[in-house]
């Protein structure tokens, strides 16, 4: 890995996620309100800004040619990389490979489209969801398979709830016109035992949309709590727009906090495209009027703390942010980098850095 002291102000455009309402009937019980005014975007507010640490370059010989990187997993002395095509890889720290865990096909320790992953080192166990066969399949760190047990749904992403795992699923049926439903399961991580299957749906939704990843998803923890977030279908012409961060007790969703945008003129279409937790903290990628703002927000003290915003197309001296920085620990962060070589485009870059500025740490008036 190589080190450079650069300021790094990065973002990249995901694909665009828009959602209906959630068929809640309390939909409209706040317990927290942020406000995000436009003014605040555009003014002279702080930006968010990077300093990065590291790269990871995986050009290294007899690496295979990466595709897209759907998620990363960091254990201490290696890590483990998805990719659409090629499947699970384990690399070091200087990019070398070090081998796949389990194959591409429809056998029993096989997958066909991997989608999400979960590593428990402790355990000596790495976990990989197939949206399209609806398993979980259970892996040593070596490779060797170890299990794999039956979904009810298409899964989407996999959490860690106390010493659960949960496996977010999207229903089997529902279109693009009709409603969709996100079911829930917990399973031991280390056998694979399922604990629970919720019998009815988490929530409801309808989307424009088909492509499996355009879902909404979990955000996290606060205070015990496991929160989602609903971002709703933008209406050009409306001067406020609001999303909402829903609670989970028990089996069903309560709401949270009210995202609150306003300010706005009735020719912009906000729209909330990522969106990711951690430590009380939300970051968000939202898009208007042809720009990008990464948003940090304060789930503590309801508040918005600072923002980066770029335009589209961000591409520094040759390398194209592929990834929203996405939370390691504390303040640490990483991002994919695609390295565009001329005509021959090449493997991704994986860039290591610390937020500096805001200082997380420093932002906390009062703990709720």
């Amino acid at each position: 890995m190589k080190y450079t002291t650069l300021i790094l102000p990065v973002i990249t455009v995901f694909l665009l996620q828009n959602c209906g309402d959630k068929d809640n009937s309390d939909a409209e019980l706040f317990t927290n309100t942020i406000e995000i005014q436009k003014d605040f975007l555009l003014g002279d507010s702080l930006e968010l800004q990077f300093e990065m640490l590291d790269t990871i370059n995986l050009e290294a010989e007899g690496n295979p040619p990466l595709s897209t990187v759907q998620e990363i997993a960091f254990s201490k002395h290696f890590f483990f990389l998805l990719d659409n095509k090629l499947g699970l890889l384990k690399f070091d720290y200087s990019g070398n490979l070090l081998g796949t865990i389990g194959e591409m096909g429809e056998g029993p320790e096989e997958y066909i489209m991997p989608y999400a992953i979960y590593l428990e080192e402790k355990e000596n166990i790495v976990l990989v969801a197939d949206w399209v066969k609806m398993v979980l399949i259970s892996y040593d760190l070596e490779g060797n398979f170890i299990s794999s047990s039956r979904l009810p749904g298409r899964p989407i992403s996999l959490y860690h709830e106390n010493n659960t795992l949960l496996v977010i699923q999207e229903g089997l049926f529902g279109s693009n016109e009709e409603t969709r439903n996100i079911l829930l399961s917990s399973f031991d991580p280390k056998t694979l035992e399922v604990i629970k299957h919720q019998k009815s749906p988490l929530y409801s939704y309808t989307s424009k949309f088909t492509i499996i990843h355009r879902f909404p998803r979990i955000l996290g923890r606060i205070k015990e709590s496991t929160l989602f977030y609903l971002p709703q279908t933008r209406v050009r012409g409306l001067v406020e727009h609001k999303d909402t961060i829903y609670r989970k007790v028990k089996d069903h969703l309560v709401p949270e906090y009210l995202l609150h945008f306003k300010g706005f003129e009735k020719e912009d279409l906000p729209v909330i495209e990522y969106v990711e937790m951690f430590e009380g903290y939300a970051t968000l990628l939202f898009k208007f009027n042809k720009q990008s703002f990464l948003v940090l927000l304060d789930l503590v003290n309801n508040v918005p703390l600072s923002f980066l915003k770029q335009p589209d197309d961000t591409n520094l001296t040759g390398i194209k942010i592929q990834r929203l920085p996405k939370h390691l620990s504390e303040d640490l962060f990483y991002s994919i980098l695609r390295n565009e070589g001329g005509m021959q485009e090449k493997n991704p870059l994986i860039a290591l850095y610390r937020l500096v500025s805001p200082s997380l740490n420093g932002n906390r008036d009062s703990e709720r």
